[in-house]
């Protein structure tokens, strides 16, 4: 009752859009950074939360949260759900792509336009060192109509769960990499389409990002190798616009939720004031508490500020897996398979990896240095995860 009456409080007021807006935006002047605008949409009588949510390009719990009165189970023909479209912009560099995690969404700021393009996505789920890792690399690898040779630590999940699945999947239908891929780094995570456009907006992963097969596809058009991609985990995120200082708060990630158990607010407190340093502000610190509590994620107004916020990125949440950790891991890996080349296969055996091949007109390789990596696109061979 608390989650509802405290929702409906603080969503009373919001102007809304009576029609879907591209996910196309102009990025604010003077240093705001709060961009779009929330709306209402009617639900049809064969919806799911899931269809809905696809149809307005927004993730499965982003309308959850946003309508926490809303069962997950059954939508009613006519209901009248909100729909998230404004964001607070992650406090990260504009440039590339940028994700962040606890939001499950991406944004991609296209160089020289000005204009930031999001899109929700699905990520990594707990469990199997699926986490998808924080830290920022760039786009090494871009495939179309990849196959899917299936990690073996997927495999196992599957064989533990009483299921059986093909160690390697063509192109087509069937194929959760969808019809695009991009590597991050030197590793096997991928920027990736879906065959199941429902887990868009959840964690069902095996740490890859997927996105609407629509949204890759136009995103997969959009960026050139080398493009940076800064993965952050930012739970709270401090806005303003127009003078009028925002707060976005959604839930944790699980893996976080015991560090903010009982104080998000105290947390939430000081990611304000970090973000206003020391201009005067007006803010509203029971408003503050009351969206800790109930975590919808979608930005609300807790008062007035004078000037642009601080970027400092101290609310951000680091996970305890990053890029830099699995890169370091694997080039040691690497030396110790060149030191002793018998134990190679069990390394690569228990590496938990699999390989997307990809049809030689689909598949674009990052120039690089590295001997293991050049005998991969020799081979036309991609190390990638799910």
């Amino acid at each position: 009752m608390l989650k509802w009456l405290g929702c409906a409080l603080v969503l009373m007021g919001i102007i809304m859009a009576s029609t879907v807006e591209a996910a196309v935006y102009p990025l604010p002047a003077n240093g705001d950074n709060v961009i779009g605008s929330d709306r209402v949409a009617t639900a049809k009588v064969t919806d799911t939360i899931s269809t809905f949510a696809e149809r307005y390009d927004a993730g499965y719990y982003a309308i959850l949260d946003a309508n926490p009165n809303v069962s997950p189970l059954r939508l009613y023909n006519g209901i009248r759900l909100f729909v998230p479209g404004q964001f607070i912009l992650p406090d990260a560099p504009r440039e590339g792509i940028v994700i962040n995690l606890a939001e499950l969404r991406l944004y991609y700021y296209p160089p020289g336009s000005n204009t930031v393009v999001t899109y929700p996505i699905g990520i990594g789920r707990i469990g199997n060192g699926w986490q998808t890792p924080t830290g920022q690399v760039p786009i090494t690898e871009k495939i179309q109509d990849p196959v899917w040779r299936v990690p073996p630590s997927v495999i196992a999940d599957m064989a533990r769960r009483g299921k059986t699945i093909p160690e390697t999947i063509p192109p087509g239908p069937e194929n959760p990499l969808g019809a695009y891929m991009m590597r991050m780094g030197q590793t096997s995570f991928l920027i990736h389409g879906t065959n199941r456009p429902d887990t868009v907006g959840r964690r069902t992963s095996a740490g890859c990002i997927h996105l609407y097969p629509e949204d890759i596809e136009a995103l997969y058009n959009a960026i050139p190798l080398g493009t940076p991609v800064t993965v952050v985990n930012q739970p709270l995120k401090v806005g303003v616009l127009n003078g009028q200082l925002y707060l976005e708060a959604h839930s944790p990630l699980l893996e976080q939720r015991a560090e903010y158990a009982g104080q998000y607010d105290t947390i939430a407190r000081n990611t304000v004031q970090n973000a206003l340093a020391n201009q005067t502000a007006n803010v509203d610190w029971t408003k503050v508490q009351l969206l800790t509590q109930i975590q919808t994620g979608v930005p609300a107004v807790i008062g007035t500020a004078t000037g642009p916020l601080l970027v400092t990125a101290a609310n951000a949440t680091t996970n305890s897996k990053t890029f830099a950790d699995i890169m370091a891991a694997a080039e040691l890996a690497a030396a110790a398979a060149a030191a002793n080349p018998t134990n190679s296969a069990a390394v690569a055996a228990n590496s938990g990896t699999g390989t997307a091949v990809a049809k030689t007109s689909g598949t674009v390789a990052a120039t690089t240095t590295k001997p293991e990596t050049v005998a991969a696109a020799a081979a036309n061979t991609t190390t990638a995860g799910g």
